[in-house]
């Protein structure tokens, strides 16, 4: 709420923005938003250290593959990641920025999914051939398990069973704690065993994620995802039940889904959803987390859309599709949204050993929060453009902005401007203001620069902006800067 004051005969009112931590917010009238709302968040995030808004990390070249890959699978335990290549299927090893030739090549060449499995460092791959496995324990090595299904098409690992789709309604399930046991014993639970899931039902399994200790499984007719029916499997053999939570719904691929502790993010042709537990009643609660963004998301997603989880961050990084350049962000632990653009077009990401990647044709990028500009291989230094948009202030009567208040963080390197209409005042690094607001008297009776570089500050200007409708637009060039809070004085007139 705004404070008010009678000072020179005018009502007078500082808006204040407090926290700016409410993001995107697309779904009301500009003139409707909250103050912790925003019209546009380009190329910024919140930090989880602050709670403040920030510009995103820069990209630090850090590699070059032999061909170009199209997915990544993390290695856990050994601070490095697997990479399909898109042409030949061969497989890559990065690790301690060092690209090892893994021998041998998938044994299918559709999509590379991955579960860990046994030791750190192993994992079991599949790829639409026979399962393979890949040990990172000293050379890389990769095997293939010619005990497994002829079609391997996703892989998952639950009550210490490998599972595997096979075809289009079938899961098959390795015995218990073997992941070359795929012989049925019909007088041994323990043995290998297999589930239809909505058989001839004209669907296809494309996606399967865990929800707590249950499955949960999408299937839908081809590239029809809106058509499709979400089942739940619970319990292990022989006593386990396929149950329908939701129907004409669905997913595109199981690249469109994650899972996210307790709760299962996919994309529909609607929008982003999620599948979560209701702990109480031992079912399964849908609900939309893009609903403040979705009527500008939904309209430009398409098939090839991707849905990254960057734990890291505590975030899912969602690409409209294989067309589109703005990265719509999703800081869950918050509930809020953004987006970013990088000026190359990402294939996909992951974060290892708390450092984030991204890929990109051949090139391996680090998205590092301590740079403030984008290292593009072969076209030198780019400069990282941010962009923050408030609400309109839009009143009966023209609007009379008497000065500005803000609290931010800035470095050298980067040049902070809030613009109201035509107006500009700049967020500085280093030097002096010599007076603040009416006062006459130095800010400060030593030397010391009004904004010190590397702390927290509160700058505030005096100026006069008119008009019957004004946006508050901060322009970042550059990264390092973090914004917390930013107060208007209006008058009415």
């Amino acid at each position: 709420m705004g404070i008010y004051s009678d000072k020179h005969g005018e009502r007078t009112q500082i808006n204040f923005y407090p926290s700016l931590d409410g993001g995107l917010n697309l779904s009301t009238p500009p003139e409707n938003l909250n103050k912790n709302e925003l019209r546009d968040a380009m190329n910024v995030e919140f930090s989880p250290l602050t709670g403040s808004l920030r510009v995103r990390g820069g990209l630090v070249w850090s590699g070059k593959f032999p061909e170009k890959v199209n997915r990544i699978i993390a290695v856990p335990g050994y601070h490095g990641f697997l990479a399909k290549a898109s042409a030949s299927d061969k497989l890559y090893y990065f690790l301690w920025n060092n690209i090892w030739n893994v021998i041998g090549t998938c044994t299918g060449n559709g999509e590379f999914y991955a579960t860990m499995w046994d030791e750190p460092g192993q994992i079991l791959l599949a790829s639409g051939g026979k399962l393979q496995k890949f040990s990172g324990t000293s050379l890389p090595e990769l095997t293939t398990i010619t005990g497994s299904p002829e079609h391997c098409y996703l892989v998952f690992s639950r009550g210490g069973r490998v599972g595997v789709v096979c075809d289009e309604d079938t899961i098959k399930f390795s015995a218990v704690g073997d992941c070359t046991g795929w012989e049925n014993d019909p007088n041994d639970d323990s043995t290998a065993q297999f589930i239809q899931i909505g058989y001839k039902d004209g669907m296809y399994i494309n996606a399967v994620v865990p929800l707590s200790k249950d499955l949960i499984i999408f299937k839908s007719p081809p590239d029809e995802p809106e058509k499709g029916i979400i089942y739940r499997l619970t319990g292990d053999y022989p006593d386990w039940e396929i149950l329908e939570v939701a129907h004409n719904t669905g997913t595109f691929a199981q690249n469109t889904v994650q899972a996210v502790g307790n709760d299962v993010f996919f994309i529909t042709p609607s929008g982003l959803a999620t599948l979560s537990n209701v702990t109480s009643y031992g079912e399964v609660k849908t609900s939309w987390p893009d609903r403040k963004v979705s009527s500008t998301l939904t309209f430009r997603l398409e098939k090839s859309a991707k849905l990254w989880h960057v734990p890291l961050k505590q975030q899912l990084w969602l690409l409209p599709s294989e067309y589109d350049d703005d990265i719509w962000i999703l800081d869950y632990s918050r509930g809020i949204w953004s987006k970013i653009k990088f000026p190359v077009k990402p294939n996909f990401t992951a974060d290892v050993d708390k450092l984030l990647f991204i890929f990109s044709g051949r090139d391996l990028y680090q998205v590092n929060d301590w740079f403030t500009h984008d290292e593009v291989k072969d076209v030198g230094i780019k400069d990282i453009d941010a962009k923050i948009q408030l609400g309109t202030i839009l009143r009966g009567n023209q609007t009379l902005i008497k000065g500005a208040i803000a609290t931010f963080n800035v470095v050298p390197e980067c040049n902070a401007v809030l613009k109201l209409g035509n107006f500009k005042m700049r967020f500085k690094a280093g030097g002096t203001l010599d007076y603040v607001y009416d006062n006459e008297k130095c800010a400060f009776d030593d030397q010391d620069d009004l904004f010190p570089v590397g702390n927290t500050l509160t700058a505030r200007r005096k100026f006069i902006v008119r008009d019957w409708a004004i946006v508050p637009e901060i322009k970042i060039t550059g990264g390092g800067c973090e914004l917390s809070s930013l107060g208007l004085e209006i008058v009415e007139v």
